[in-house]
């Protein structure tokens, strides 16, 4: 796929007004070739059915089928969509991206933020497609206290495993994800990040030095944090830290 090819999109939001925004929106898009509406759950899947669309711009509070039920329907098929949420409510943020979601968008929608959440899908299908990699910073929702907060993926300073979650390290507080290292990796841009232990893996920007004491090797981070490079990961930390 090239990044000029186009892409047909499903809007599925169960209020007609809602529904007639976005699609004014996607209309202003040039990288939007076709626009189906469907006014639920049960629908939307039938049209995916038949059309097999490549984005779903998907409402999560609808009467018939919650937006995750359609997502969680949606891994089941051999292609399925790329799901952009489009809700009135931050609080189904976190679990949204244990559907793989391209992005997650608060309503009223903005222009500027929907318009770089289809570019990202491009830039993932042409990745798929092509194996070149996409750049740029990304966002990353997670959950703080009753609600969620979206992170820059630029100022996560280093990933480490605490018991069944990943802890996102930022120079003034962490966060909980509940997800894998290697699923978490895939959410980040490429490159930015470098596998140092089984369990760990740092932002290369915040990386102050590399060190070594007796046998073991260790990153200094920006804020003086010591990591510990784990010995199956030395070779391939250095070579990706330059070193």
């Amino acid at each position: 796929m090239t990044s000029d090819q186009k892409l047909d999109i499903l809007i599925v939001d169960d209020e007609p007004l809602a529904r007639g925004r976005i699609k004014s929106l996607c209309n202003r898009m040039t990288n939007i070739n076709r626009i189906d509406m469907a006014s639920g759950g049960r629908e939307a899947l039938d049209i995916i059915s038949e059309n097999c669309p490549a984005i779903l711009l998907l409402d999560i509070d609808m009467p018939d089928l919650s937006g995750m039920d359609v997502a969680k329907r949606c891994q089941q098929l051999a292609t399925a969509p790329e799901i952009i949420f489009t809700t009135a409510h931050d609080r189904y943020a976190v679990e949204a991206f244990r559907y793989d979601a391209a992005d997650y968008l608060l309503k009223p929608v903005k222009e500027e933020l929907l318009r770089e959440a289809v570019s990202r899908v491009q830039q993932r299908r042409q990745t798929d497609q092509t194996g070149l990699q996409p750049t740029g910073d990304r966002r990353l929702w997670v959950q703080d206290g009753d609600s969620a907060v979206q992170i820059s993926s630029a100022d996560i300073g280093w990933i480490e495993a605490d018991r069944d979650y990943m802890r996102l390290c930022l120079p003034d507080r962490s966060y909980l994800v509940h997800e894998a290292m290697q699923s978490l990796l895939k959410r980040l841009p490429p490159g930015l990040f470098v596998r140092i232990h089984r369990s760990a893996a740092v932002n290369r920007n915040y990386v102050r030095d590399i060190r070594r004491k007796g046998r073991r090797k260790y990153l200094v981070m920006q804020n003086g944090t010591e990591l510990t490079i784990g010995p199956s990961f030395v070779k391939s930390a250095m070579s990706a830290l330059g070193n």
